[in-house]
């Protein structure tokens, strides 16, 4: 769906007037949105659909998945404080335990990975064999 240049820079400015202290604000974005959807203006669902991949693009951006090969006693929360001393705080964390890997960690913070794995390693070892 194609959508206008007024549609975009609207939700740019919506998406902003959702923004506390450069963090989402979940109350903010309802109230955007009702709004929208109350007073119609020309557009609006195209609006609302680009704010939407706006929101989704930041929740995206600020959530941090941490996996490891076994339970980690403290569940991850020292990678987690690392992750947020350095990226600021997330909106969401996720922290899963994933046998596959067979050691190491594999880290992701929005569409950014940090893969230390031994599968990993494996791999790319295979890969470069071939």
């Amino acid at each position: 769906m194609k959508i206008s240049r007024a549609a975009r820079q609207e939700a740019r400015r919506l998406y902003r007037a959702c923004l506390t202290n450069n963090q989402l604000d979940s109350d903010r974005i309802l109230a955007v949105v009702r709004g929208l959807i109350e007073n119609r203006p020309r557009a609006y669902l195209s609006t609302l659909e680009r704010l939407k991949m706006l929101v989704a693009y930041e929740v995206n951006r600020r959530t941090f998945t941490v996996e490891s090969p076994m339970e980690l006693p403290d569940q991850g929360s020292n990678v987690f404080k690392s992750l947020e001393q350095q990226f600021g705080p997330p909106l969401a964390k996720h922290y899963t335990v994933n046998s596959n890997l067979i050691g190491g960690l594999r880290i992701q913070v929005g569409s950014d990975v940090w893969d230390g794995s031994i599968q990993q390693r494996l791999d790319a070892l295979s890969f470069a064999s071939n």
